[in-house]
């Protein structure tokens, strides 16, 4: 797992990086009216059918037909032993946001035609995947990635009272507190979609309200920093595990509808994507590395 994260890390630094160095190298260009641009040093490689340009556009859309490979992963069982489902959603993720990035800058943040289309689906497609991603996580799952059943889910909710309990000697009125820190009662007001909006003000709020939690705990049963630190984590883990138990059905049927939303943007941009890359080949844009 840690070389995982390390990996994961090292290839978002290698996007920001790249994305830090397209716009500053090639600013001015981009920012040029397009009557302009041809008459700009950079034009020549930068432009969509230059050197860079285009090689910006092929690794950008090799990504995004690659990141297909996690759907192919699910839903096949010869492939369920091929890796921990919970790193390819990852990797998926990374592409599904360098891969667009690096289409942009292909355009030179110019987008009209046909490929409008493609490009606003591909926009689509990205921001919908960073609130599946956010509503995924809502759905109590293992290390493995899979979904726990209702009995996985009450033990691991019975071990975490345990250890505060029996452990740390943490109160019933102290783990009532703790359970309120996600604000379950008000998230119950929330209405379909609009409950998303509870649960990233109850994520934004929850090191605050922890920190409250901590300090109670300083004050008056005088336990030394290391105890302190662990009874924090398993509040926070108690609390969350509490709002996810609560809202299990909600986050399942958001999901559910998010995949229709979502899957028919994707198809469009792969679509009309690969006919951009037809037409762009049949008039002579050949470029390869």
């Amino acid at each position: 797992m840690r070389l995982h994260r390390i990996i994961l890390s090292l290839l978002y630094i290698l996007t920001l990086i790249s994305a830090v160095y397209l716009y500053w190298e090639g600013g001015d260009y981009y920012f040029l009216p397009e009557t302009e641009r041809p008459h700009h040093q950079l034009h020549t490689d930068w432009k969509p059918g230059g050197v860079i340009g285009h090689g910006l556009g092929i690794i950008g859309s090799l990504l995004m037909l690659v990141l297909f490979l996690y759907s192919v992963r699910k839903r096949f069982r010869f492939m369920g032993t091929w890796g921990n489902i919970r790193y390819w959603l990852n990797y998926h993720i990374w592409m599904g946001i360098t891969g667009p990035l690096l289409v942009i800058f292909h355009t030179t943040f110019k987008i009209n035609g046909i490929i409008a289309i493609s490009f606003w689906s591909m926009i689509a497609v990205a921001l919908s995947g960073v609130l599946g991603r956010y509503v995924y996580l809502q759905i109590p799952r293992s290390l493995s990635g899979d979904e726990l059943s209702p009995d996985e889910i009450n033990r691991d909710e019975t071990k975490l009272l345990h250890q505060l309990k029996e452990e740390y000697g943490v109160t019933s009125d102290t783990i009532q507190s703790i359970i309120k820190l996600v604000g379950i009662g008000e998230s119950e007001r929330s209405v379909g979609w609009s409950i998303i909006g509870r649960w990233i003000v109850s994520d934004l709020t929850l090191p605050f309200a922890l920190s409250r939690i901590k300090r109670t705990l300083c004050d008056k049963d005088g336990r030394d920093t290391s105890e302190i630190g662990q009874i924090i984590k398993l509040a926070r883990r108690l609390a969350i595990l509490k709002r996810r138990i609560a809202f299990l059905k909600q986050a399942q049927s958001i999901l559910h509808y998010w995949h229709i939303i979502h899957k028919p943007f994707a198809i469009v941009m792969i679509v009309i994507m690969v006919i951009h890359v037809v037409v762009a080949v049949l008039f002579g844009y050949k470029w390869i590395f």
